[in-house]
């Protein structure tokens, strides 16, 4: 049924707006219009559910950072909310799991689609790990201080029910708490991974406490784990270096090419320190560390010089960041950004 529906009400869309130039716009043709998008909608709504209640999904899981996914999501739902007049709150931990990228893209989507409709005047999000065992946390919440005593819209109600069974066939927690100003998602990703431990592996009790303490002594052992840092290279040679020298380390981390493409980033998502190569100016880095600083002020800078075996840590008092020639990459870039993030702890 949703199948047909929406295939139809595409269809009359399609014509309408074939027919656009020789109708008058008046304001009854867009309510028209209005309420065939809105009827279209539940259609397609009630498609996708009976293709997960059904089991078509085919699922192929990969590990996919979901702080990628969810900043990539918000972006994109930053004009939707300023038009709406909400504010978007963000705090986002790195965080890893094993699902598939599709499913989970889409399930988050829907998920931060149905909160914002929801929120009247603010939307909080807030990606947090909990050590242990390692497991993602994901908690939004729509504020609506004028609460109204009308029922839900059909297609907030099937969006809704779409949400409850794409969380099942993730195998993920799903718990909803309304309170008169506010609603409240709290999503829980068992399938989180973690780089020191094997993901689908069961323990019993008595190992639990000893990996428990394992993964402690990494904590301190390996201070970068869990990290996120940008890096802005133009160069793919310089990206391949930077990736294979941090594999082992823990860290989340992404890649841009240029210095307003970090810009852009950091509007949404604040690493802890950005990794640049010198050839992208030395005054064109400056006023960008001068914009952020006032954001953030203890992300780490580190500059990557086009050849040489060498560190230098950063001279705070001077305003240079620590320095590294891109031969030492491979044996030292892992060692000097430990010294430099503890330094700022």
């Amino acid at each position: 049924m949703g199948g047909d529906v929406a295939m139809h009400l595409s269809a009359v869309q399609a014509h309408l707006e074939e027919l656009g130039p020789s109708l008058p716009q008046a304001p009854e043709l867009q309510k028209l219009q209005a309420r065939l998008a809105r009827v279209r909608q539940i259609g397609m709504l009630g498609q996708q559910l009976a293709r997960m209640a059904t089991g078509e999904v085919h699922q192929v899981p990969e590990e996919v950072s979901l702080t990628t996914v969810l900043r990539d999501v918000l972006a994109q739902q930053k004009a939707r909310a300023a038009l709406r007049g909400v504010e978007l709150h963000r705090a986002m931990h790195p965080a890893t799991v094993l699902l598939d990228p599709s499913l989970l893209h889409g399930f988050i989507q829907q998920l931060t689609d149905w909160a914002l409709a929801q929120a009247q005047d603010q939307l909080d999000i807030r990606l947090e790990m909990h050590d242990w065992p390692p497991q993602a946390r994901l908690q939004l919440t729509a504020s609506h201080p004028l609460p109204s005593d009308a029922p839900l819209a059909s297609d907030q109600l099937l969006a809704w029910c779409l949400i409850e069974q794409m969380a099942r066939v993730q195998h993920l927690r799903l718990e909803r708490l309304d309170r008169p100003d506010s609603t409240q998602l709290v999503i829980d990703f068992p399938q989180t991974l973690s780089p020191d431990t094997t993901f689908g592996v069961n323990v019993g009790d008595d190992d639990a406490e000893h990996l428990s303490s394992a993964f402690a002594l990494s904590q301190a052992s390996r201070p970068l784990m869990g990290s996120h840092w940008l890096v802005v290279a133009g160069q793919r040679d310089v990206r391949t270096e930077v990736r294979e020298a941090l594999r082992a380390s823990g860290m989340l981390v992404d890649f841009v090419g240029s210095l307003q493409e970090a810009e852009a980033f950091c509007q949404d998502s604040m690493p802890h320190g950005i990794l640049f190569e010198a050839i992208l100016g030395g005054e064109r880095v400056q006023r960008l560390r001068h914009r952020l600083s006032a954001r953030a002020p203890h992300l780490v800078w580190v500059e990557i010089a086009a050849e040489g075996l060498y560190t230098q840590p950063a001279e705070p008092g001077q305003g240079r960041p620590a320095r590294i020639g891109r031969d030492a990459l491979s044996e030292q870039l892992t060692s000097l950004l430990e010294s430099e993030y503890t330094r700022n702890l």
